[in-house]
């Protein structure tokens, strides 16, 4: 086991091949709900419930550097339209929660996500787009 993160409110390592996440049961659900929701996009991992508390994922391995920038950004407005699609806004769409492989982005984390009529605030009040963009323009930056 490869313990990845660990703080008050999730557990997160690896095993066996698959990335597990214990958190909080309400935490677990809407997380499980939205990667779900989001499988057919191509962007997010696939996801198993193993219990109330805990996910086990496909495992995307560590993000990897971009090489070619307009693939990659390629990507900005498929996942844009695919989070509107299902009506999720993920509002913490930062470089930790964003995994790169072959100069393609998977999202991750979407314990805390929202759905779009939801009235309560994102940890990020910009929004969405503008995380996505910023955090994609950061990652070529690193090219």
């Amino acid at each position: 086991m490869i313990n990845l993160s660990g703080n008050s409110i999730s557990t997160v390592w690896r095993e066996n091949g698959f990335v597990y996440k214990r958190q909080m049961k309400f935490l677990c659900e809407n997380e499980f709900w939205c990667l779900n929701r989001l499988i057919n996009s191509g962007y997010t991992p696939q996801a198993w419930r193993i219990d109330d508390e805990t996910i086990q994922m496909e495992d995307l391995g560590e993000s990897q550097k971009v090489t070619d920038m307009s693939c990659l950004t390629n990507h900005l407005k498929p996942i844009l339209d695919a989070l509107s699609l299902a009506s999720i806004r993920h509002g913490d769409l930062t470089e930790k929660n964003i995994i790169v492989k072959e100069n393609k982005p998977y999202i991750i984390d979407f314990s805390e996500s929202r759905l779009w009529d939801d009235p309560r605030p994102d940890k990020r009040p910009e929004g969405d787009a503008f995380w996505l963009r910023k955090t994609i323009s950061e990652l070529c930056a690193k090219m």
